[in-house]
């Protein structure tokens, strides 16, 4: 039974219910009345009509259910065909994601892991010269921290669920446990922790586990604290537990003691709004925790911490003094400096920089006191009032301890002469929350702090006598029982709070940040120049205990290794796991992809490369900065790209001209525009000059995102809402719909006029952040909404549809597992296919949403943000957060039916077939990662019902010559057979060769295997990024360049651009498609006429190409 056909006889029976129970008040109170007997019996009478109705009503719904159910039974594509459809990973590696945690195994350092923060879990076991991926199929692929036994390296625990408390975090189910290496795992428990902090393995018994388990983000729940294991995570006891809001960041094991322990507690909490911090910072919860017996006894520590509320809290000990302990900590008075006078706190309105020990100012506000006083850009100020002003610091403390209307007299140098200049001291403005919101906003009253909510560095002593009180970098002599501030430094504390020391040298700190700051006298300075090189934003950092200067570092970027003690870093990029927030392509036949990535900015690339090998990392351009988001390329010209970054930053790009512009709302006096972190826009799918964007407004531009507008009223919800969808109808260039992240939908049919709110109308249990909207291309009204519950404590799939503009919603969830939901759209092709991700993976309907089928298949169980849908190819691009882009040929997808799943045999029509010709050759460096091409030729997809005793595939021309006869599994599923758009050698036998012929090539031509043609998820691979398997390249690389070389015969024959019947044989029976193939559209044409046939003659020498290059062990897919 259907959940809305359970629903419905729920609602009816309430109505009897109440009907009923309505009559036996009323009786009662008429029998008590002496009511006569004919009221009663004109009751009764009444009562019996409505249940008679309602009995209808039921069984006319019972009746209704029987076809629905069984239509949408009839939907699902059997488990086996799905395994058919194998993605392809393009890449790219050359802007990696963000590395949670680096875990060595210090007795052969060369074996590492490396956790991603969504894509998983990578393993070396050469050092760094290849990776391989270990985690890819679990339930989960978002990691808190890996840990491998220090006394047994085939041991492994990961945490999964990210423990960053950022906007995009993902979240996990638990902890699992492999012993052999990372091949195989087991879920060891803990699966409502959602988040774990840490993770630590007892030195020399491996059965002994601690796990730091953060819990819900975005909510309460009981499954956090600090846990412990002592067989293996057979059984788990709770072990420190202070409230269903606090949960375990760090913990470090005593170097010479596993039965001491250090716990860093965090109490946080984010909501729905897409902003940089969590809404909860700090709370009673955190804290620093010690047991000396195992976990039996805890006490808390703090004598010399803060005493105020606290945030998170990073530890570690100095190995060869476990006396001496580092801890980093966010305290509530971050960034705070000394008590100003009462009355304090002046404003002149400038900004500025150390210059040769003084302070120039760089910006004058406009109509400020600076500005009104005469001060301008590059004026050196000597002195303010009495006080010898040397640096900016010492200048804007000074303007702060200043009252408004305090009249003071400045020495300042400009233009090579010395002048004064006396200045009104005006009141602070009050700060817009659009302002306190930025990055780069500097609360007024706490003039220590750095960007993004940080603290300074080297600040201590300028911050007062309760300097000590904001927070920093904190140092124990006695093993956490007493400590010191040490330095102020803590840069953007909720995404870092990491502290290293040298395990054998404790001059040498490092703290992790925006920067890679390091000390070299235990921490009472610090300079962030550590990562000169490196991607921005450090979160895991290990130093080899027996020499310090080598290091592994994870960033928002990927991972690098240095041996020089940070002066030089190595970028080891062969492995795709960037964080796309979404894909976009152009329409060209040989199209290019196009995606921002979380901290990465937007790039560029192919979605297949014209070469023996598929696409590589020089094959992407960067065409937008910042964090990257929604790209979107001109139909009218595929060399215009679109592009947005954080909180409303738009762009344009041409990669032909090279001409960029920015694209910046124009607003109304009195009205100011908000952006959500991932901004959406769009351009008009009847015009592609008309540009959409949306914020707290819907905004439009009639010329390419020039003069944009607003044409809406505030649509969001909260003076902290904004847009986060936005949709246009393809049918009807006046109806626009839009969501926001505080849960309204709102929808105009007249173009903008009139705008009417549509949330309520859904049904949620509450406002939901809405992930995407979708209007229909087929049907006038129809529109798609996706929300994504996770932020509102909400996990179940939230996909609806509405059929009238918004008026009247029904839910899609059908036969989906718990998990978000993040993106849904419609196939260009089929009105009955739907794409969907979720947070774990994509899936399809074939009915429109009553029934859903995964399609992982080759595809890490990864968070699915976007689809791009090609309109020839037959391809469907995939935007993971995570593991970067994916491609996947639906052509068979969208000729399914329920009818084609119960025939005896179906031959689908192939997708257009080109006939690519290979660009030349490149030079090959030795690190590098490879994407994957799509099979060569063209793949020509059938169904098989039952095994069959006989099939065969033939390739006729137009006047029904056979072409090629390709061999075909005679089992029952989806199969793949590729033609190589060549004929039969030239013995003209019309038969492809068994396998193991030829020169040495796995498989044969026709029906795919593991071992030859079907495209290898880069987790099968031998490292990825580095050499592949042995024993010659793949099948069917050869046939890029014309078609495959046999023994016997000579070359292959390339066959002319033209139409082909391609016809399946199955126990006798027929079933045939046309295929049409064409010419290389970007090559030139070629010198002889197009109808003749032409030998490859060059094959033999790509052939020996090709096979040097396996034999140098160059990783080709």
């Amino acid at each position: 039974m259907s959940r809305r056909g359970s629903g419905e006889r729920e609602a009816l029976w309430s109505v009897a219910t109440l009907g009923l129970g309505a009559w036996l008040v009323a009786t009662g109170l008429a029998m008590g009345q002496e009511a006569k007997d004919r009221d009663r019996d004109r009751l009764i009478a009444e009562i019996k009509k409505q249940v008679e109705e309602l009995n209808q009503k039921l069984a006319a719904l019972e009746r209704q259910e029987a076809p629905q159910e069984s239509a949408a039974q009839e939907a699902q594509i059997p488990q086996e065909w799905l395994k058919a459809l194998s993605w392809r990973s393009i890449g790219p590696a050359a802007m990696g994601g963000r590395i949670v945690a680096i875990s060595v195994y210090e007795a052969d350092p060369s074996t590492y892991f490396v956790a991603t923060a969504s894509g998983g879990l990578l393993k070396t076991e050469n050092n760094g010269i290849t990776f391989q991926h270990l985690f890819d199929h679990e339930a989960t692929v978002s990691i808190g921290d890996v840990c491998v036994a220090p006394s047994d390296k085939s041991i492994i625990w990961v945490g999964t669920g990210e423990n960053n408390p950022r906007n995009s975090v993902s979240y996990g189910d638990g902890v699992y446990k492999s012993t052999d290496g990372g091949k195989t795992w087991t879920n060891m428990g803990l699966k409502r922790s959602f988040q774990i902090g840490k993770i630590v393995i007892h030195p020399k018994d491996p059965n002994i586990v601690y796990v730091g388990a953060l819990g819900r983000l975005y909510g309460p729940n009981e499954e956090r604290g600090l846990f412990k294991t002592t067989d293996g995570g057979k059984t788990w006891d709770k072990i420190l537990y202070i409230d269903d809001k606090t949960g375990v960041i760090d913990v470090k094991m005593h170097p010479n003691d596993p039965e001491t322990l250090l716990v860093a507690t965090y109490e946080r909490r984010r909501d729905l709004y897409d902003v940089n911090e969590p809404v909860q910072r700090y709370g009673p919860g955190s804290g620093i925790y010690k047991t000396t017996d195992g976990g039996k006894t805890f006490k808390k520590l703090a004598t010399g911490l803060p005493d105020c509320l606290l945030g998170r809290i990073g530890l570690d000990y100095y190995r060869k003094d476990p006396n001496i302990v580092y801890a980093i900590v966010e305290s509530e008075k971050n960034g705070q400096g000394p008590p100003r006078p009462p009355g304090a706190g002046g404003f002149l309105g400038v900004s500025g920089e150390d210059r040769e020990d003084k302070a120039q100012i760089t910006v004058v506000t406009p109509g400020g006191p600076a500005d009104k006083a005469g001060l301008r850009p590059g004026d050196i100020i000597q002195s303010f009032g009495d006080q010898e002003i040397k640096t900016y610091d010492q200048l804007a403390e000074a303007i702060r301890a200043r009252k408004p209307g305090d009249k003071v007299k400045l020495k300042i140098f400009r233009a090579g002469q010395e002048a004064e200049i006396e200045v009104t001291i005006g009141e602070r403005p009050r700060p817009s929350a659009e302002e306190r919101d930025s990055p780069s906003y500097t609360d007024p009253d706490r003039p220590y702090m750095a960007m993004l909510n940080g603290q300074r560095e080297n600040v201590q002593d300028r911050q007062g006598p309760e300097g000590w009180k904001t927070g920093g970098v904190y140092k124990s002599t006695d093993g956490g029982e007493s400590w010191n501030r040490v330095n102020s430094l803590n840069p953007r504390p909720m995404y870092f709070s990491q502290v290293r020391v040298d395990p054998n040298d404790d001059k040498y700190v490092y703290v992790l940040g925006v920067s890679l700051y390091r000390s070299t006298d235990g921490g009472k300075t610090f300079k962030g120049d550590g990562g000169r090189g490196v991607h921005a934003d450090q979160h895991a950092l290990w130093i080899d205990p027996k020499d310090g200067r080598h290091m592994i570092v994870g960033t928002d970027g990927g991972f690098y290794v240095t041996y020089d003690r940070m002066e030089n870093w190595d970028h080891l990029n062969t492995t795709a796991i960037g964080q796309f927030y979404h894909v976009a392509i152009d329409t060209r036949p040989n199209y290019k992809v196009y995606g921002g990535l979380q901290d990465n900015g937007s790039w560029g690339g192919p979605a297949r490369s014209k070469d023996i090998i598929g696409p590589i990392n020089e094959d992407w351009i960067r065409v937008g900065g910042g964090d990257g988001f929604k790209c979107q390329v001109d139909r009218e010209d595929p060399d215009q790209i679109y592009w947005t970054s954080q909180n409303g930053g738009m762009g344009t790009r041409n990669l032909r001209t090279g001409q960029a512009s920015r694209i910046r709302p124009q607003m109304p006096r009195g009205k100011r525009a908000r952006f959500n972190w991932n901004t959406p826009f769009l351009l008009s799918h009847h015009n592609p000059k008309i540009f959409y964007a949306a914020g707290n407004y819907v905004f439009r531009s009639l010329d390419r995102g020039k003069d944009l507008r607003p044409i809406s009223p505030e649509i969001v919800r909260t003076e902290r809402g904004t847009a986060t969808a936005i949709s246009e109808s393809p049918r009807d260039p006046n109806v626009l719909y839009v969501g926001t992240d505080d849960g309204l939908l709102w929808v105009t049919k007249d173009g903008g006029k009139e705008w009417t709110e549509i949330s309520k109308r859904v049904g949620l249990p509450g406002p939901r952040y809405v992930a995407t909207l979708e209007a229909s291309r087929y049907a006038d009204g129809r529109v798609y909404a996706c929300f994504d519950g996770h932020r509102s404590d909400d996990d179940d799939p939230l996909v609806y549809v509405s059929e009238d503009y918004g008026q009247t919603w029904t839910s899609l969830r059908g036969n989906l597992p718990w998990g978000s939901t993040r993106c849904l759209r419609e196939d260009i092709k089929n009105e009955n296919l739907l794409f969907l991700g979720t947070e774990f993976g994509a899936w399809a309907s074939l009915d429109r949403g009553r029934s859903w089928n995964k399609l992982n298949g080759t595809l890490p169980t990864v968070a699915v943000h976007e689809f791009a849908l090609h309109p020839t190819t037959g391809e469907v691009v995939l935007a993971t957060h995570g593991r970067s882009l994916w491609v996947l040929d639906a052509a068979p997808l969208r000729q399914m039916t329920p009818e084609v799943l119960k025939a005896k045999a179906t031959l689908f029509k192939p997708s257009v077939a080109i006939k690519w010709r290979l660009d030349p050759s490149r030079g090959l460096t030795n690190r590098r990662f490879t994407g994957q091409n799509p099979p060569p030729g063209a793949s020509i997809y059938f169904t098989l019902a039952q095994k069959a005793e006989k099939a065969s595939l033939k390739i006729l021309d137009f006047d029904g010559q056979p072409i090629r006869e390709l061999r075909v599994s005679t089992d029952p599923g989806l199969h793949r057979a590729t033609w190589p758009l060549t004929r039969a050698p030239s013995n003209r036998s019309g038969q492809a060769p068994a396998a193991g012929r030829g020169r040495g090539r796995s498989g044969e031509e026709g029906e795919e295997s593991e071992s030859s043609e079907r495209p290898r998820a880069e987790s099968e691979r031998r490292g990825a990024g580095g050499p592949a398997r042995r024993g010659g390249p793949p099948g069917g690389m050869a046939a890029a360049a014309g078609g495959p070389l046999f023994a016997t015969g000579g070359p292959a024959v390339a066959v002319p651009a033209g139409t082909y019947r391609v016809i399946l044989t199955v126990d006798g029976e027929e079933f045939a498609q046309s295929l049409r193939v064409e010419a290389d559209p970007t090559a030139p044409p070629p010198e002889i006429g197009a109808e003749e046939e032409v030998e490859v003659e060059d094959l033999f020498e790509r052939e020996e190409e090709l096979e040097e290059l396996w034999e140098r062990g160059v990783q080709i897919d």
